[in-house]
């Protein structure tokens, strides 16, 4: 997980977790998150069996922000909350800044 102002830096995270990751397809995507709709996935590995990885960055907001599963919803929580809810999940620096386009 990045904040929407980072890209994830896949030889970070290799580093990080000392194995080799690449990033889903649509169809994986689709088949691991059916209810939810492209481009919306919710930031909650555990809740659909599988791992997160978080960002250093998130872990000092004092709120986060995320699609609900949808392009409609979206979810406020406490970083406090976040925090706890991500209990034991890996993280590190992971991302870089997003460059603008002028």
């Amino acid at each position: 997980m990045v904040p929407a102002t980072r890209k994830v830096d896949l030889g970070a995270i290799h580093r990080r977790l000392g194995r080799p990751l690449g990033l889903a397809t649509e169809h994986e995507l689709e088949n691991l998150f059916g209810d939810c709709e492209p481009g919306a996935v919710p930031p909650l590995g555990a809740a659909y069996g599988i791992d997160s990885v978080l960002d250093d960055s998130l872990m000092e907001e004092s709120d986060v922000y995320f699609e609900a599963g949808d392009h409609r919803g979206l979810v406020h929580i406490s970083g406090t909350d976040f925090r706890k809810l991500m209990t034991g999940a890996p993280h590190g620096d992971i991302s870089r800044h997003v460059q603008s386009a002028r």
